[in-house]
């Protein structure tokens, strides 16, 4: 019998086309018939499954992307950061902080020198 109550289907991994093979073969006591039942049973509804596990990201490229979505998340909302510091500021007696001044545009390139 396929489904009997003596297998455990929390054994079962299905985040990869690979991984379901395994994990169907080990919960079937390796009895490769009704692994293959058990697998055809499970792949039928997910059609779109990787063949194997994807790769996981490195610790250091975790930590990067984290750092990046924060200085961005920072820029962004630069001007809501500086509000709230200076209603604390304020609230504080002390002055505001002044928002940085955008760069002036040139207006007027100098001429090349020129060439000897």
């Amino acid at each position: 019998m396929l489904f009997a109550r003596d297998y455990d289907f929390s054994l079962i991994q299905t985040t990869s086309k690979e991984a379901l093979k395994r994990s169907a073969l080990l919960v079937c006591n390796n009895d490769i018939r009704k692994a293959s039942e058990l697998y055809e049973f499970f792949i039928k509804d997910m059609p779109n499954l990787p063949d194997v596990e994807p790769v996981p990201t490195s610790t250091l490229e975790q930590m990067k992307d984290a750092a990046v979505g924060i200085f961005n998340w920072g820029r962004e909302n630069q001007d809501q950061l500086i509000g709230v510091a200076n209603m604390i500021l304020n609230m504080m007696g002390k002055g505001p902080i002044s928002m940085p001044a955008a760069a002036a545009a040139i207006t007027e390139v100098p001429p090349a020198p020129p060439v000897v």
